[in-house]
């Protein structure tokens, strides 16, 4: 998921310090805020989390689905992926080792998919939609979120040379691959400190 060779390499050998090098408490009081106010987490629905790394966002999901609905989270670094396992606290919800450009599950089979700090590091933007789509039900959202705006990411990832390259996609670009896949976009929010896309499934 987490693109090339070298750029999963990258994620690889930064699991063990991902969130102390990203996550100080400020940052995870910002996190919380969002998930709160544009994830539309309920009870008892189905979330996939994609791109999840060492499970960042888990807690948070759990704290809103008490003991009710799904959570699976995905990611394509496994040692991302046995981080995120020490997240786990309910019976039924999973991590798995799996590429958005072929996610292991059957269509339809999500309520909410939600790719947070994860989509511009994707190799095919266009496959992963689909794919985010094809297992999303019917009236169902996807969600693609970030805590900083598509300038700031931009800046942030130019400091490393093997991410320098992924970017978000300009608004135009999502509209377009939205409707070649039968999602209807509510809101594109650029904005410092945070990027949120929200799309409904027709």
């Amino acid at each position: 998921m987490k693109g090339s060779r070298s750029k999963k390499e990258f994620f690889d050998k930064e699991a063990l310090v991902w969130e102390e090098k990203h996550y100080p408490p400020e940052v995870r009081q910002k996190l919380e805020d969002l998930v709160i106010s544009e994830f539309s987490i309920i009870p008892g629905i189905r979330v996939l989390d994609v791109g999840t790394g060492t499970g960042i966002l888990i807690p948070y999901l759990v704290k809103l689905l008490g003991n009710t609905g799904l959570i699976c989270s995905l990611d394509l670094s496994f040692p991302m992926v046995c981080e995120a396992k020490k997240k786990l606290s309910r019976m039924q919800d999973g991590v798995v080792c799996a590429d958005v450009h072929h996610l292991p599950f059957r269509s339809e089979a999500f309520d909410r998919v939600i790719c947070f700090a994860a989509f511009p590091h994707f190799d095919e933007p266009k496959k992963a939609i689909g794919e985010m789509t094809r297992v999303i039900k019917p009236g169902g959202m996807l969600v693609i979120a970030h805590l900083l705006s598509r300038e700031e990411l931009a800046r942030h990832h130019a400091s490393r040379s093997e991410v320098a390259k992924d970017l978000l996609p300009d608004d135009e670009t999502f509209l377009h691959l939205a409707d070649a896949y039968g999602l209807r976009v509510e809101k594109i929010d650029d904005r410092p400190g945070r990027f949120v896309l929200k799309a409904f499934k027709n």
